[in-house]
């Protein structure tokens, strides 16, 4: 059994993998998961006696699951790109960067409008995926580099904030 830790929405979680073959169990706190892959990044989760498909895929030192159309994203706490949203942004708090490249699906906020940490800020697709990005720190929308449809990058900010200080 080899142990990892990551980062959820802010939070450490400890998870336990176990293969066997090409099959493993992964245990999240008290939940087991047992996972079957079904073709390359693609697995068959069985959690409760349900069945769940799950597609994996990492970017930047964060993991991207998506299971049922649901996005869980976990981050490598060890990982220099920890806390960045995107290509070594880190500690950037007042800049909204894509996590990985795509386009633009739905922008949720507007300029001169008041954001709090955790709030949803921009939808991006990028490999089949909605990848909901959130804000990072209280403050205002001072500008919006892109709109919905457009191809961006992980080195351009989508969103830029005048952070307030507390």
């Amino acid at each position: 059994m080899a142990d990892y830790d990551f980062l959820y929405d802010g939070e450490k979680i400890d998870v336990s993998l176990e293969r066997t073959s090409e099959n493993f169990t992964a245990k999240v706190g008290e939940n087991e998961y047992d996972f079957e892959s079904i073709s390359n990044n693609r697995y068959r989760i069985k959690y409760e006696g349900n069945y769940h498909i799950a597609a994996v895929a990492k970017h930047n030192g964060k993991y991207y699951i998506d299971i049922d159309s649901i996005l869980i994203e976990l981050t490598d706490p060890t990982d220099e790109g920890f806390a960045g949203g995107a290509g070594g942004q880190a500690g950037v708090k007042d800049k909204i960067f894509a996590p990985m490249p795509g386009k633009i699906v739905k922008i949720q906020v507007e300029v001169g409008q008041e954001v709090v940490e955790k709030q949803p800020m921009v939808i991006v697709e990028a490999m089949k995926m909605e990848n909901q990005v959130i804000c990072r720190a209280k403050g205002i929308v001072k500008a919006i580099n892109f709109a919905d449809g457009d191809q961006v990058d992980t080195e351009t900010p989508i969103i830029e904030l005048a952070i307030e200080e507390e």
